[in-house]
């Protein structure tokens, strides 16, 4: 009797803990998650292109994973305040960060940042971007890059390259378009796009490099000319404009992103399932339309292959920071 009760003791405690266990996995907060509103936080003001994209990836992610996904715009310090928020939040999948380049990629090189853009987010999948594009005034009298390249050569530091800001994406994609084609430009900073834009349009400056969104309003504006995108291929709002490619074959594409990473330590399964829900809406038709149509290149990467492009971008702008002497503020 004693064996026969232990054995019956031993087999209902190993049903008991089995059951037990099963119980708690699916109790846990990574099983349950989403149980609350989860935040994606936006570096900048309502209204530019992250913004836009920020909230049409929260509305599908609201749809496919069952819990609502709401916007908080941080603007400030080039992004980098929302940057340091979301890197200190807890790692609970319930604050995201709609990181673009410039917080993860250039910071490190252009401003004092205390958080670590490798180390203190992970990499969940990216959503969409803009090459930049050589924009320069009709007023000039070079009509094709190729003409502008070798005024240049002939004609060192009297190009004026006007830029949104120092240290900005503008000014370090044009900066990398002169090293690449060996021209010595006078740079023009701007504190803004539409200032630097409108001095292309009125002569007052030769050129600036742009991007996409920013520029597209004026592609058939007869006071300037799109020279050349810096993306892979050429791009379909802009079909007849060849791409940087075209002329240096060795030229990586460059281009800015705008994508979802979330604070180190965040549960695999929960970004795995952010990942999957982002390709799941790069697959819509829909999704991609609404993006082209705001100017933006989807750029359906996840997990490793963003986190390879986030690499690749900061050995790419690092030297050329370094080449245009910005130190850090």
């Amino acid at each position: 009797m004693t064996r026969r009760f232990c054995f019956i003791a031993s087999s209902l405690l190993a049903v008991v803990s089995a059951l037990t266990t099963s119980a708690s996995k699916a109790d846990t907060p990574t099983a349950a998650w989403p149980t609350r509103p989860v935040t994606i936080v936006v570096p900048f003001a309502p209204g530019g292109n992250t913004d836009l994209m920020a909230r049409l990836i929260g509305e599908r992610l609201t749809k496919s994973l069952g819990g609502p996904f709401i916007v908080d715009n941080k603007g400030g310090a080039g992004g980098t305040i929302a940057a340091d928020f979301v890197a200190r939040a807890p790692a609970d999948g319930y604050t995201l960060f709609m990181a673009t380049l410039t917080q993860i990629s250039t910071a490190p090189f252009t401003n004092k940042i205390r958080y670590d853009p490798i180390k203190d987010f992970v990499p969940i999948a990216n959503v969409g971007g803009n090459p930049f594009v050589i924009t320069v005034s009709t007023q000039k009298p070079y009509k094709t890059v190729a003409e502008m390249i070798e005024y240049g050569r002939r004609n060192p530091g009297k190009l004026n390259m006007g830029n949104a800001g120092v240290g900005g994406l503008t000014h370090l994609s044009g900066l990398l378009f002169a090293r690449r084609a060996g021209i010595d430009v006078t740079e023009v900073p701007y504190k803004g796009a539409a200032l630097a834009l409108a001095d292309v349009l009125s002569g007052q400056t030769d050129l600036y490099s742009g991007n996409l969104s920013e520029v597209l309003p004026y592609a058939n504006n007869p006071k300037v000319r799109l020279m050349a995108v810096s993306s892979k291929s050429r791009i379909r709002q802009l079909p007849d404009v060849p791409t940087v490619a075209e002329l240096f074959p060795d030229a990586q594409p460059v281009e800015t992103w705008n994508g979802l990473v979330g604070p180190a330590g965040m549960p695999g399964a929960i970004v795995d399932r952010i990942a999957d829900a982002v390709m799941e809406a790069h697959a819509s038709p829909d999704f991609q339309k609404r993006l082209e149509d705001a100017g933006i290149t989807p750029l359906p990467e996840a997990r490793a292959a963003f986190a390879q492009r986030i690499r690749n971008d900061i050995a790419t702008w690092k030297p050329i920071v370094e080449h245009a002497g910005i130190k850090p503020e």
